[in-house]
């Protein structure tokens, strides 16, 4: 029997550099490098201002952020990852170059209703540079990308492997196809996806793979699916306003004003996966997988945690939604972002030809402890599950009150 090394030693004086830190799997990735792991420095890109991240983390993890800046572990530096070499000063390129070992991008702009020119330049563009760029980083063992299980919605159902699939079998080279959509905002293949935002991605791990052998670096393509609240870290159910596919696509469906009874959503295909993962078992994946050296392509879904159906979902809101916020709903009659709404519509039918997100570079690992493990011992789901459904009925009992003052 092979014995894993302990995860989190790998961790002891890494410099690491990580983008995104204000997102929800950034932000997770940030508290556990800064309070659960031995690191020894993180820089973190902020876009925009220091105070502008601060505002985010204090939004976020309120209790936590000081916890954080308390390590003494973490510098910011203000940039951008959509400008040329990261939007940093000469200097503190320079320190990066000769002092981080390990780069953690998981920045990007998660939206399903971007156009594709826009959705190319900030999760596609950014990524290759930030790539080229590495080569440069004197000490660097890792490289991990945050993609998106997404990237494979041109899959006709089924199992979804971990593999680089093509789109189409007479696709373009992926620079090419990149180059492309700069110059004349359209591709031939966008219709193969779930959405712009998924074509960019795509392109941006195709990429990747395909420079490679040229790095002197590993690199590590995790593709989350759906991602969820926090069992535990950095507190139960963290996710920021506006993080949760999910709670986003069922705003979605009660602003536009078709689902605002509980037996309206009996229409969704009630046997289909809602495929998602919490998102600090998400950042455990990661963080385990780089410090036993895997790359290429690992998979995080719901095979890692507790897979629930549609109708099993709407059963638990049956069971934890609040009985008057329930009434209350139903009686709403303003409609709002009903384009989005029918998108998501759109989305369901896309979706319900049923794929089965394969982990099985990960199921390996569930048995795994420890700060980055993947054990779900002494996981209450139940408890869990009303906990989220109670604090989300707070979110949509605000929204039901905006839409009484309209």
């Amino acid at each position: 029997m092979t014995v894993l090394p302990e995860p989190s030693d790998w961790y002891r004086d890494q410099v690491v550099f990580l983008t995104g830190a204000t997102g929800n799997l950034g932000g997770c990735l940030l508290y556990k490098l800064a309070v659960q792991l031995p690191t020894s420095k993180i820089y973190v890109l902020c876009r925009g201002s220091m105070r502008d991240a601060m505002t985010k983390w204090e939004a976020s993890m309120p209790e936590q952020i000081e916890d954080i800046l308390d390590t003494g572990k973490v510098q910011c530096l203000t940039g951008d990852i959509t400008q040329p070499k990261l939007g940093l000063t000469s200097d503190e390129l320079e320190i990066l170059q000769k002092e981080v070992t390990v780069v953690m991008h998981s920045a990007a702009k998660l939206s399903f209703f971007q156009n594709l020119a826009e959705s190319v330049r900030v999760n596609c563009v950014p990524v290759v540079e930030l790539a080229r760029l590495l080569s440069s980083f004197n000490r660097i063992k890792a490289f991990l990308h945050i993609s998106t299980v997404s990237t494979q919605s041109f899959l006709p159902g089924g199992v979804v492997l971990e593999n680089a699939n093509k789109s189409s079998p007479d696709e373009e080279p992926a620079e090419k196809q990149l180059e492309d959509i700069l110059s004349t905002g359209h591709s031939p293949h966008a219709e193969n996806f779930l959405a712009p935002y998924s074509q960019s991605k795509y392109l941006a791990e195709q990429i990747l793979l395909g420079m490679e052998t040229t790095f002197k670096f590993p690199i590590l393509i995790v593709r989350p699916t759906n991602i969820g609240p926090a069992i535990q870290h950095p507190y139960s159910c963290y996710g920021p306003e506006g993080a949760i596919p999910v709670h986003t696509f069922f705003q979605l469906l009660f602003e536009g004003g078709e689902r605002r009874k509980l037996g309206d959503l009996d229409s969704l295909p009630q046997d289909l996966i809602v495929d998602e993962i919490p998102v600090d078992i998400a950042a455990n994946a990661c963080l385990f997988h780089l410090a036993i050296g895997s790359t290429g392509i690992v998979q995080a879904g719901a095979q890692l945690y507790v897979p629930t159906t549609f109708g099993q979902f709407i059963a638990q809101l049956r069971k934890y939604a609040p009985r008057k916020l329930v009434e209350k709903a139903a009686h709403v009659r303003v409609k709002r972002n009903v384009h989005f709404a029918n998108h998501a519509n759109d989305i369901i039918h896309h979706v319900s030809r049923g794929w089965e997100i394969d982990c099985t570079r990960t199921n390996d690992l569930k048995h795994t402890d420890g700060p980055i493990g993947l054990s779900l011992a002494g996981h209450d789901f139940e408890s869990f599950v009303r906990r989220r459904i109670t604090r989300q009925a707070r979110s949509l009992e605000s929204w039901i009150d905006n839409f009484d003052k309209d």
